[in-house]
């Protein structure tokens, strides 16, 4: 398991995800080593609510949760403080 590792809850239908998908992807290039598993909520729903998304795009880091994009060294920021602490 990555020591560090993002949750991104999306669905294929949400207009808000497409730019949320395209920082994620910038990320995964830059930072390979970091794990990022995407959960597409019109499929696994049971899952989604079990983490208690309520909205899309969700991005789970650590106790955070995000629900935009954000510029990629601020997101990059939270995720390797997170995974330090």
């Amino acid at each position: 398991m990555a020591a560090h590792k993002i949750v991104y809850y999306k669905s294929l239908v949400c207009p808000r995800c497409i730019p949320t998908t395209k920082m994620l992807k910038a990320f995964r290039r830059r930072y390979p080593e970091v794990e990022i598993e995407e959960v597409e909520v019109l499929t696994h729903l049971g899952r989604a609510r079990e983490a208690g998304v309520l909205q899309v795009p969700t991005i789970v880091v650590g106790p955070h949760r995000l629900y935009k994009a954000l510029p990629l060294a601020e997101f990059a920021r939270l995720v390797f403080e997170e995974g330090d602490s």
